[in-house]
Formats: C-alpha cells, structure tokens, sequence
C-alpha cells in the first residue's frame, strides 16, 4: 500500500488540531474540533503589525451530532482551547462544519 502524502507538508506555519469551544453571542458553547492555521509568520522581518490581528483562519466541526447548535450564528463568536487562550472569529459558512476567520490575535502558536 502506497502510503498517503501529509495533508498539511512540512511548511513551517504553526496550526492547531484538536478540541475546542466555540462560545456564541447569546452565550451558547458548542464543543468542536477545530484545525487551524497561523498564515502570520513570526520569524519574518516584512510583517506588517496589523498581520498579527488578521491572519489566522481554518475549520470548526461540531462534535456532538445531537447538538442544535448552528455554528454560522457565530457572527462573531469567541474560539476557546483547552488551555484558555481565546479569540474572536467569523464563521464563514455553517451549520454543522464551517470555515472561520480569526477577528485578533491567534489563540494559538506564538504568544
């Protein structure tokens, strides 16, 4: 058997995959799973300041199949991980699985 080529190669850019609480603007929390990724690059000297706010984004899916939560409410909602970093985003499509667009700092990979 052939073995499957990296769904994300080698590329240097910091992500997190794992569990995560979408909080909703009435207050709802949804447990998801959420595979994201940090286009800003910390190591590079021609960032622009305003590129820490702006540009992280990826994937949210519910975990729970019997949960009414319609993630494209999240307009905006609060991203929480596990170690209670937090940001805001936009979901971008919806219900049970959407894209999202982080609306600050990352709350993931460099602090």
């Amino acid at each position: 058997m052939t073995e499957r080529a990296r769904f994300h190669p080698g590329d240097g850019r910091h992500r997190y995959v794992g569990p995560a609480t979408v909080v909703l603007p009435d207050g709802r929390e949804a447990s998801v799973a959420a595979s994201l990724v940090l286009r800003y690059d910390p190591s590079r000297t021609d960032n622009r300041e305003s590129d820490r706010d702006s540009t992280w984004a990826g994937s949210l899916t519910l975990a729970d199949d019997a949960s009414d939560v319609d993630l494209s409410d999240a307009f905006p909602g609060m991203l929480r991980l596990p170690d209670g970093r937090e940001s805001e985003f936009m979901a971008t499509s919806g219900p049970r699985e959407t894209g999202c667009s982080g609306l600050g700092p990352a709350p993931f990979g460099p602090q």
